[in-house]
């Protein structure tokens, strides 16, 4: 008797908290076909919807369907997840590089094509520059960068030297460019105006003459030209550099000479 009750009531028990032998709930059926591809996938959305401060992984889990604590069999934490998420939104980069031809030319194109894949990531690019992500696409990127520089002659130290000047110059230039008003045509009028309307602004006419006699110039903005403009003066400038130290290492003739 006693026996048979306790049955009757376990079997009660599971009816009750929705676990009846051969049934599984929603969540349980959710979190069975979670996987870590799919909650990239899924934060890769939320970050465009929602951007970087959207993101938390009780965001991510309600997006999901299921909990939070479900998402950390696949992900070790939220770094783990922002670095699978750079990772995965890098991973198409490819470099359109000219198969031969003057390295800087080769090295321009790699500057090129590496803001035009950023700039259809801006979200992204947040998380890498602020958190500086590791992704396996930019390290590939990396070293088909420092391969052209040696094969242009740098070496070492200068070559790691010149690597980070054409990295830190592509990245902070897309940095900057997705974040949008710093610096553009209404950000000078701005200044002019509070200073004209006199709003308590710690400068003199003379402070910004320079500034308004540009003012047609500064008005326009092509951020292409303006980019390209970085990029040949930065080659243009390692090119010279490369030359100068070619020259100081160049052997010796046996009359004290330089070769010829």
């Amino acid at each position: 008797m006693h026996r048979a009750y306790a049955v009757r009531y376990s079997v009660r028990t599971w009816i009750v908290k929705g676990f009846m032998p051969g049934k599984r709930s929603a969540k349980s059926l959710t979190d069975a076909r979670l996987t870590r591809e799919r909650i990239v996938e899924i934060a890769l959305e939320l970050l465009g919807t929602s951007g970087p401060d959207g993101l938390s992984m009780r965001a991510l889990a309600d997006a999901l369907g299921t909990a939070p604590m479900s998402l950390y069999r696949h992900v070790r934490s939220k770094d783990d997840l922002l670095s699978a998420i750079v990772a995965e939104a890098l991973e198409g980069l490819d470099f359109d590089l000219p198969a031969r031809g003057a390295w800087t030319d080769r090295v321009a194109a790699w500057m090129h094509s590496l803001r035009n894949h950023l700039r259809r990531s801006p979200k992204v690019v947040s998380i890498l520059m602020q958190q500086g992500h590791y992704a396996p696409a930019l390290l590939r990127a990396t070293n088909t960068l420092l391969g052209i520089l040696r094969a242009a002659g740098f070496e070492g130290r200068d070559a790691a030297r010149a690597c980070r000047e054409i990295m830190w110059s592509t990245l902070g230039f897309v940095s900057a460019e997705i974040r949008g008003p710093t610096f553009s045509p209404s950000f000078y009028v701005q200044a002019l105006r509070a200073l004209d309307r006199g709003d308590g602004q710690p400068l003199r006419s003379e402070d910004v003459a320079e500034v308004a006699a540009h003012m047609p110039y500064l008005l326009t903005r092509d951020l292409d030209d303006v980019f390209s403009a970085i990029v040949r003066h930065l080659l243009a400038g390692l090119a010279a550099e490369l030359a100068e130290t070619a020259a100081r290492v160049r052997p010796v003739g046996r009359r004290g000479g330089r070769a010829r």
